[in-house]
């Protein structure tokens, strides 16, 4: 047993902001890191409990079973689920606000057991998707850029299956979990689109303003991503990625973003669209994210890195 139930809840509005991936969640839990003593003067607490910097990314770590990448430990979900209950009964303070885009693709089962062992009166469940092209394109850019992580798969993959991207892409089933235990009238659910993240949740919060939003953990060109895919797949070492990750930054700094043909796009969107005509219909909205409303890109690239690029990056490297 978590706590007492037979305990009064806490007088307090609890702000959960699952996320998802790539969308601003770095800035967003940056900014209230920095800010948490300011916060507290004004009645919010950002808790350092279930704390793998910026934010409580433990405890959703630990919903998933799943081991923090930040230094190999595996969180227990009932030690950090008692950690956040006691920060929350000894804060005295009316709100707090918790966020981890890892929270996103939860278990239901567990979902269930954080909203059971929660001590507080009220709670409201804070998502903000991305439309599904881009958000597959950024979760690429992040997973092929990383220095070390092994991953060297070709777009072409995702562009035919884009589900095996990532669990999160699939708005429906995830924001459906956690609708489902905390119910409807509980869960904001907002286009990343359609404005800041960080400024819709300061007014849920009832706060004007908490200094710059910096922009943090940013995609990379598209020719920096195809030169560390195939450092990758060539199983170049840690060492030399990092220095080639640099070194390709620099050399490519400015270049467009990775970029797939309009086409593709369209039919990663078209993949998701009855899903997401089904989710926005849940929460009464209409689902922003339909073929018919797609603009093509203007003025894209044919490809991400041509010879010519990788002959001008070795040029640099000699």
């Amino acid at each position: 047993c978590i706590r007492d139930r037979c305990l009064p809840e806490l007088a307090m509005h609890l702000f959960l902001h699952i996320g998802p991936h790539k969308t601003g969640t770095t800035a967003i839990q940056t900014c209230f890191a920095d800010n948490a003593s300011a916060l507290r003067r004004k009645g919010v607490l950002y808790p350092k409990c279930n704390w793998a910097y910026p934010a409580q990314h433990r405890l959703a770590f630990a919903m998933k079973d799943k081991v923090n990448p930040i230094d190999g430990s595996r969180p227990d979900f009932t030690a950090e689920l008692e950690a956040l209950c006691s920060a929350l009964e000894k804060s005295h303070l009316p709100r707090a606000f918790l966020s981890s885009e890892e929270f996103f693709a939860s278990p239901k089962d567990r979902i269930a057991a954080l909203k059971a062992a929660l001590p507080v009166q009220k709670v409201t469940i804070l998502a903000y998707p991305r439309r599904p092209d881009t958000f597959l394109l950024s979760c690429y850019n992040q997973k092929t850029k990383q220095v070390g992580n092994g991953f060297a798969a070709p777009i072409a993959r995702f562009l035919r299956e884009p589900r095996k991207i990532a669990p999160e892409i699939d708005y429906l089933a995830c924001i459906t979990a956690w609708a489902d235990v905390f119910d409807d009238e509980h869960l904001v659910i907002r286009p990343f689109e359609a404005g800041s993240p960080l400024d819709d949740i300061l007014q849920h919060l009832n706060i004007p303003t908490l200094g710059a939003q910096k922009t943090l953990n940013q995609s990379v060109p598209g020719a920096v991503v195809e030169v560390m895919r195939l450092a990758k797949v060539q199983d170049m070492d840690v060492a030399q990625q990092r220095k080639l990750f640099a070194k390709a930054s620099e050399v490519f700094a400015g270049w467009p973003p990775f970029c797939v043909p309009d086409v593709d796009r369209l039919r990663i969107i078209e993949t998701f669209e009855r899903d997401n005509d089904a989710l926005f219909a849940r929460f009464g909205q209409k689902n922003p994210y339909r073929a018919a409303a797609f603009e093509p890109t203007l003025s894209a690239p044919q490809q991400n890195i041509t010879v010519h690029d990788l002959t001008k990056l070795i040029s640099t490297l000699l």
